[in-house]
C-alpha cells in the first residue's frame, strides 16, 4: 500500500475553506493508503495544539494526524522533523515550499496548488518538472492548468492533474422533492466576500415570493419577511442547514478577492457547488467558464448571466413552476457527484498518480 503524507503549514483544525478541504481528503486518502496528516504546532497560535478533527464533523477519528513543532513561519525546523519521523513516504504538499524542500531531501513529492503560482513558484516548477522526485502537479480547475502551462510549456502537460474539489457524498442527505404544492425554498451558504454574488442575492428576496435561507454571513439590514439569515454555522452543522431550502444560489461574479486580497474568481473550485449537488440542491449558477467546467445547463443546473439579475428570477420561478424540470437536474447533478466529484474519488485518483508515477 503506498504510504502517503499530506503535509501542510496550514493552522489545523481550522474553518477555512483550506481546512476543511484538507480534513475531508484526509478522511478519503486514510481509506485509500497508508495515510498520515501531519501539520504544525506554531508557537505563536496555541490553537494549533490540538489533533483533533471533530470540527468537521463525524467519520475524521481514524485519521492519522501527526503534530510537530513551527518555530515561525516556513521554518526548516517543522519540515526536518518530519523528515526524520518517516523517510519512506510520499509527501503530498499544499506549498510549494515544502515541495522544494522534500525534492531538495530526495523525496517524492506530490503537490496542489489552487491559485497561479507566484513568480518564484513558476521558478521552482520549472525545475521540478525535470526532477525525477517529482510526481505531479495537482490543479483544481482547467482553466489553471491552462494558464500555468502558458507559463512553463506544453512539454509538461502530463504531469499536470486537473482533480476539482469535491464533497463527502456520506455526509450530506438526498431527499428527493416530494411536495408539489409548496413554494420551493431558496439558500445560499459561503461569505459576502466581493465577487461571491451578495451584489445579486440582496435583490432577489424583494423579487421573489419564495422562502431565502442565508448562511455564513449576517445581515442587520435586512427588511424582508421572507429572508432569513443565520450568520456563520461550525462546518459540521452545513448538511443540516441545506436540509431548510431547495435550490442552491452559485452566484460567482468573474473577480472573487479573498481576505488576504487573493483573487480566486478565475480559478475557483466551490465546495459548495459539490455540497449543493450531493445534498440534491438544484443549482443556479453563473454562466461562468470556470463553473461551467462542472455545470452544464439544463443538464445539471441552471446557469445564467452573472450580472442579470431577472435571469435569476427568472431561473427560481422558471423551477418553482416546473417540478420535472426541478426532478430531472436534481437527479443528474446527484449522478454526476457521486460519479466524479466525491472525495473518495478524488483520493483514489490521486493514489493512481502516484503508483503510475
Amino acid at each position: 500500500m503506498i504510504k502517503l503524507s499530506l503535509v501542510t503549514f496550514a493552522a489545523l483544525p481550522h474553518p477555512s475553506a483550506e481546512g476543511v478541504h484538507m480534513a475531508m481528503m484526509a478522511g478519503a486518502l486514510s481509506k485509500a493508503a497508508d495515510f498520515e496528516l501531519i501539520s504544525p504546532m506554531k508557537v505563536w497560535r496555541p490553537k494549533t495544539v490540538s489533533k483533533s478533527l471533530e470540527l468537521f464533523g463525524k467519520g475524521l477519528d481514524g485519521v492519522k494526524h501527526r503534530k510537530f513543532l513551527q518555530l515561525k513561519p516556513k521554518n526548516t525546523f517543522f519540515l526536518n522533523t518530519v523528515l526524520a519521523v518517516d523517510k519512506t513516504r510520499v509527501y503530498y504538499c499544499r506549498q510549494s515550499y515544502a515541495a522544494d524542500f522534500f525534492i531538495q531531501k530526495r523525496r517524492r513529492v506530490v503537490l496542489e496548488l489552487h491559485g497561479l503560482p507566484t513568480e518564484a513558484e513558476f521558478s521552482f516548477l520549472k525545475k521540478a518538472f525535470n526532477s525525477p522526485y517529482f510526481i505531479a502537479l495537482i490543479v483544481i480547475t482547467k482553466s489553471l492548468k491552462v494558464d500555468i502551462l502558458e507559463v512553463i510549456g506544453n512539454r509538461y502537460e502530463d504531469n499536470i492533474h486537473v482533480l476539482p474539489d469535491a464533497a463527502d457524498i456520506g455526509r450530506f442527505d438526498y431527499q428527493p422533492l416530494l411536495e408539489q404544492s409548496l413554494k420551493l425554498k431558496v439558500g445560499y451558504v459561503g461569505s459576502n466576500y466581493p465577487g461571491k454574488g451578495w451584489e445579486i442575492i440582496e435583490l432577489l428576496p424583494e423579487r421573489c415570493d419564495n422562502e431565502f435561507h442565508i448562511y455564513g454571513f449576517s445581515h442587520e439590514a435586512n427588511s424582508f419577511s421572507n429572508a432569513k439569515f443565520y450568520g456563520k454555522i461550525p462546518y459540521a452543522q452545513i448538511p443540516e442547514a441545506f436540509n431548510t431550502f431547495d435550490i442552491g444560489l452559485l452566484p460567482n461574479q468573474p473577480d472573487v478577492i479573498m481576505l488576504g486580497g487573493d483573487n480566486i474568481g478565475k480559478y475557483t473550485s466551490p465546495m459548495k457547488l459539490f455540497e449543493y449537488m450531493a445534498s440534491g440542491k438544484v443549482i443556479v449558477a453563473s454562466d461562468l467558464p470556470v463553473i461551467k467546467e462542472i455545470l452544464k445547463d439544463e443538464h445539471n443546473a441552471l446557469l445564467v448571466p452573472h450580472d442579470d439579475v431577472r435571469a435569476w428570477v427568472n431561473a427560481i420561478n422558471r423551477l418553482d413552476g416546473d417540478r420535472e424540470l426541478y426532478r430531472r437536474l436534481q437527479k443528474q447533478a446527484y449522478s454526476d457527484v457521486c460519479d466524479f466529484y466525491s472525495y473518495r474519488a478524488r483520493a483514489e485518483r490521486i493514489v493512481e498518480i502516484v503508483k503510475v508515477k
